[in-house]
């Protein structure tokens, strides 16, 4: 097997390992939301006045996609809509009372998904953990690029 087929492979092993822990570890009520949906409720609770456009930005997505997610959410309750009194025109999103508990939620998983393999990074010596800190930022530089030109 070549080094790239290896390398694939090892990184396909590592999404499903990962996609077990994360199913794990979850909470039983974000069951039912996906990658997208959780990180936009993330998002809606961290920036200020948050709405179609700044979603899609920070998540690299598509306006349209971005509004598909808010449906979901504001069908669900996870989300309300709300407009400034300086311009009616556009629409902000902030979180409901279940939309706070799923953002709290997500980011206590965060963290000991965080602390949790810092114990692991913590057995590797710096070289190598610089080498793989290298490698994986091309490799995302390489990604971006990707959806860039698919976009």
């Amino acid at each position: 097997m070549s080094n790239s087929k290896l390398l694939l492979s090892q990184f396909a092993e590592l999404y499903e390992k990962q996609d077990i822990l994360t199913k794990l570890t979850s909470r039983e009520f974000l069951h039912g939301y996906g990658y997208s949906e959780i990180h936009c409720i993330d998002l809606i609770g961290k920036l200020e006045n948050p709405n179609v456009t700044k979603l899609a930005s920070k998540l690299a997505m598509t306006t349209s996609a971005i509004s598909k997610i808010l449906k979901k959410l504001l069908a669900n309750e996870d989300i309300t809509r709300y407009q400034c009194d300086e311009n009616k025109k556009e629409i902000y999103y902030k979180l409901t009372e279940k939309g706070k508990a799923l953002f709290d939620e997500h980011f206590k998983r965060h963290s000991s998904w965080e602390k949790r393999d810092e114990k692991f990074f913590e057995q590797i010596n710096a070289k190598d953990l610089k080498t793989v800190s290298k490698f994986l930022t091309e490799f995302n530089k390489y990604l971006e690029a990707q959806i860039s030109e698919l976009k």
